[in-house]
């Protein structure tokens, strides 16, 4: 302000000089006083103007400082906080530490005493070894592989003999050969193909009382084997356990043989369960849309389906269908246990009863929208499926019931009925709050993993804990299950779950020392286990037929020839009477019904007419317990044998009709009336069958065979 009024007055001043100069009125010389007054204005200008500097100086220096103030307080902050967080961590590195040299010193405890085992062991090894023959492994079939002598090699050829499965027990020459990790049966009809048996899988014997026998035991058959001396019987065991000690090399090396006999075994088998799945009842053809030979495999439902059925099924996500390709993928044993025991027959028998008619499901050429729309309403909404209208209460005694009688069928229809599979049971075994899944896990075996898969991969909850804390997982390491540990560790059981003694699994199989189980939940643990695993199971598989002895099956059918003609002779003779109805069936052995069995007529179940039908054969007595005599076993065998004329062996179901009214004597026997068509599931024995009524599927039992007759289709 006080420069601009300085600059005005200069130009003032210059206009009157100028106008003075005009005039005439300009004076050359200036006086003292004018120039003191000219520099006197200029010196205040110039205080004016550096006073107005000062100020604004001051004001900028006095903002920075309280910028810099807040800026270091915050500075200060961030230091304070950061140094709390390494104490903090400094005290959690320390707890650690402390729990980690615990764990050690416990590590360090157990490995010296495993150690001490080990080397007490292998004193008592040494010293059983000494004490025992040199020349013949010991004499006891454990798991463990027996020890051959090395100078006979891995391969042998040559001549044994082989007893027959048959009745006659006979021993039969065969030529025999051991060669890259597999033993080759030879037939005596040279164009039947010879028996090949991976001894990866096989489990050498000695026997005990004839020191020139030996069995060779597979996963579907036991051998006996005699060789013509005892030297003869040394030299093939050896041979046959230095082949599996090799085959057990290679398959734990990963290596593969130039022989063609390198394959896994595991493999083999996979192969051979994949085969016949594809031939059992309606596996030839897609579950839902019946396109010719599905490839695509559902592990928790037990199916096969198209590929076009397949990309439905994915998209309906892993809770509702779990699909793998039968080819593809690399599957375990563990993958085909349902599609072992369900197959696409059973299963369209309980999700599509309520089918109204074949022509509303969808065929192989039909538009993917039209598939999708069948598919959802069967595995979703599950429209199609026969409802029994039954309480809770009941559906959840008959979970309990299917579990314990392995009835895998009934398991799918409470399935199907959207019955909750890990619902507590109505009566525990060992502690409250136990589900079907710990019960499918108490009663497992070899016969009966399917149920436990089948529960453990469509529960919506596996780690189901019964009052104690235990799940599904811990009774299975308690009670030294191991593949019940990875069928469930495959549905993804947690492993860190513990009970109400603070023990997860892992530390229940270390404490009892169940080393399998152990392993598999470590690896587990670490993320490194295959859920692609293979599980100890009795798969009975119908190509079982194909190892059958000879003469057995030339003296099967010959036995089938003469009963049928023997049947024959005692049908023709007896008069004709075709309006005559059949005599009710027989009495189930009170009274005098033991008078009557050597008068009992051979039975064949001829479809026809049931007016000329033979009453049912005294051999099958409606009393299970009737059935037990030798006079009986003869004719239940020929029964048997007759049957199989007309059923092949190891079809899973098929249909039957009655020709009598049956009357149940026990709880787990099946009422029915002469007429109805029955649905076979399968055979107790050559008397007695499984299955239910048609029209009824919920009515399930045993029924004698010889009141029905086989329908052909």
């Amino acid at each position: 302000m006080c420069a601009c009024v300085c600059v005005c007055s200069k130009q003032v001043e210059k206009e009157k000089r100028e106008l003075a100069r005009q005039y005439g009125m300009v004076r050359n010389e200036v006086s003292g006083g004018e120039i003191a007054e000219e520099l006197e204005k200029e010196r205040r200008s110039f205080q004016l103007s550096m006073c107005e500097y000062l100020i604004k100086v001051n004001e900028i220096k006095t903002k920075r400082g309280v910028d810099l103030l807040q800026n270091l307080i915050k500075h200060y902050h961030s230091h304070n906080n950061f140094l709390q967080e390494c104490v903090s961590t400094t005290q959690r590195l320390k707890q650690y530490m402390e729990e980690l040299n615990g764990v050690l010193s416990t590590v360090k405890q157990r490995q010296e005493e495993e150690k001490k085992q080990l080397v007490r062991d292998t004193h008592t090894h040494t010293h059983t070894h000494t004490l025992t023959d040199d020349s013949l492994p010991k004499q006891v079939y454990s798991m463990h592989q027996l020890l051959g002598d090395k100078q006979y090699g891995t391969e042998r050829s040559g001549f044994l003999y082989k007893k027959s499965d048959g009745l006659r027990k006979m021993w039969q020459k065969r030529k025999c050969s051991a060669h890259n990790c597999y033993l080759t049966i030879a037939h005596a009809t040279p164009n039947k193909p010879p028996t090949r048996l991976n001894l990866l899988t096989c489990q050498v014997k000695p026997s005990v009382e004839d020191k020139k026998c030996f069995d060779l035991i597979s996963h579907n058959r036991t051998y006996h084997f005699l060789a013509e001396d005892e030297a003869e019987c040394v030299a093939w065991i050896s041979v046959l356990s230095n082949s599996k000690q090799e085959a057990l090399s290679v398959a734990l090396d990963g290596g593969r043989r130039g022989g063609g006999g390198g394959e896994s075994s595991v493999e083999d088998l996979t192969r051979a369960i994949t085969d016949d799945i594809r031939r059992m009842p309606g596996n030839n053809n897609c579950c839902d849309c019946g396109a010719p030979d599905p490839g695509w495999l559902s592990t928790n439902l037990g199916i096969l389906t198209c590929i076009e059925c397949s990309g439905i099924h994915r998209e309906m996500g892993v809770h509702v269908s779990r699909i793998q390709s039968l080819s593809l993928d690399s599957l375990g044993t563990s993958d085909l246990l349902l599609a072992r025991n369900v197959g696409n027959a059973g299963f369209n028998e309980i999700l599509e009863a309520n089918l109204l008619s074949p022509s509303l499901k969808p065929s192989q050429h039909s538009h993917m929208a039209e598939r999708k729309d069948f598919i959802l309403s069967k595995y979703q909404d599950i429209h199609f499926v026969r409802r029994s209208h039954s309480s809770s209460s009941a559906l959840r005694l008959g979970l309990q019931e299917a579990t314990k009688s392995c009835d895998i069928y009934s398991l799918i229809h409470l399935y199907a009925q959207r019955t909750e599979l890990s619902q507590p049971r109505v009566f525990p075994l060992q502690e409250k709050g136990e589900t079907a899944l710990h019960l499918a896990v108490l009663l497992a075996d070899r016969t009966s993993l399917h149920i436990l898969d089948f529960l453990a991969q469509n529960c919506s909850n596996v780690d189901v804990q019964t009052s104690a804390g235990n799940t599904a997982l811990h009774y299975s390491c308690l009670h030294n299950k191991s593949d019940c540990v990875r069928l469930l560790l495959r549905a993804r059981a947690n492993t860190h779950i513990k009970n109400e003694l603070g023990e997860s699994a892992l530390d229940v199989s270390r404490k009892l020392k169940h080393g399998d189980c152990e392993a598999l939940l470590q690896k587990a643990q670490s993320n490194h286990f295959d859920h692609h695993v293979h599980v100890e199971y009795e798969w009975r598989l119908r190509r079982d037929d194909l190892y059958d002895s000879d003469d057995d099956f030339e003296e099967r059918i010959r036995r089938q020839i003469f009963m049928i003609k023997l049947l024959y002779i005692s049908t023709s003779s007896r008069p004709p009477a075709p309006n005559v109805p059949p005599p009710p069936p027989p009495a189930g052995g009170e009274g005098g019904g033991e008078e009557d069995d050597d008068e009992g007529e051979v039975f064949f179940p001829m479809t026809g007419s049931r007016k000329s039908t033979p009453p049912p054969p005294i051999a099958a007595r409606h009393k299970r317990s009737c059935s037990e005599s030798g006079k009986r076993g003869d004719i239940r065998e020929t029964h048997l044998l007759i049957t199989c004329v007309h059923q092949p062996r190891g079809s899973t179901s098929r249909r039957v009709e009655a020709l009598y009214d049956c009357q149940a004597d026990h709880h787990d026997e099946l009422s029915f009336s002469e007429g109805q068509v029955l649905v076979v599931l399968g055979q107790e024995d050559s008397d007695w069958w499984h299955g239910y009524i048609e029209d009824e599927p919920e009515r399930r039992g045993l029924f004698p065979s010889s009141f029905v007759q086989l329908l052909l289709d």
